[in-house]
């Protein structure tokens, strides 16, 4: 039984594609771990998978408003500006686990960043349109 980790912007466009992939995964026997939002908490358990939740402070993934701002900042563009606090908590969630490959969209900002971080030897990164 392999391990793997599927890394999505939690977007259903991103979310829909890599969540059919890991429910083949989970039917397989495979051991799924599955990174989102809150949002697709139910659908990712729903399948099998473990879920884990991107920390509401730091999802950068969202738009939304920091104290001292009046409009909104892209999450893009604070997952740019602060990327090692994203970091970070991913790899703080995922302590002492592994992992045999990870699952990503090419959209994903530090899949290949987090993979190497966990000594995870194979990544894929998966296409779709």
């Amino acid at each position: 039984m392999s391990k793997i980790l599927f890394l999505s912007d939690p977007s259903q466009a991103d979310v829909s594609p890599i969540l059919g992939m890991a429910n083949e995964m989970v039917t397989k026997g495979e051991q799924v771990t599955f990174f989102s939002s809150d949002e697709f908490k139910e659908p990712i358990e729903q399948i099998g998978a473990d879920f884990k939740a991107y920390n509401r402070e730091l999802n950068f993934f969202r738009a939304g408003r920091t104290l001292n701002e009046e409009k909104p900042k892209s999450g893009l563009i604070s997952a740019l500006l602060e990327p090692m606090k994203f970091i970070d908590d991913i790899l703080v969630q995922l302590r002492g686990l592994k992992f045999d490959y990870a699952v990503f969209s090419p959209s994903y900002p530090y899949a290949n960043i987090i993979t190497q971080l966990l000594d995870i030897p194979k990544t894929e990164q998966i296409a779709y349109h």
